[in-house]
């Protein structure tokens, strides 16, 4: 029973993680500070209206722009030959054989 405990804890966890964290840690770690600054403005309802949309909506922007920095990182870098002491020989393809058909039960 304290196996399936377990198993059952860890499923919620990482269901949990995932929803929220996701792709995206840092919405997350965002969220976080959005809360505790309205937290800490709770008394101050003009600062608490005017700093937290500004705030998660810098945040958001943040977000967007790392998600556009980042795939194109990513082909650049892709497009970048490799140096010349990473390049290990090529041997050449050996080619490939036909595979045969399998029988058909059914006689089509």
């Amino acid at each position: 029973m304290t196996a399936a405990v377990v198993r059952w804890a860890k499923a919620f966890g990482h269901f949990w993680w995932d929803f929220l964290v996701g792709d995206t840690p840092e919405l997350f770690a965002a969220m976080l500070v959005l809360v505790a600054i309205a937290f800490a403005l709770r008394h101050d309802r003009v600062a608490d209206v005017v700093a937290l949309p500004l705030l998660a909506a810098a945040a958001l922007a943040a977000s967007a722009w790392r998600g556009r920095v980042r795939p194109q990182a990513r082909s650049r870098a892709a497009q970048d030959p490799p140096d010349a002491r990473e390049t290990a020989p090529r041997t050449p393809e050996t080619p490939r054989t036909p595979r045969k058909a399998a029988p058909n039960p059914g006689g089509r």
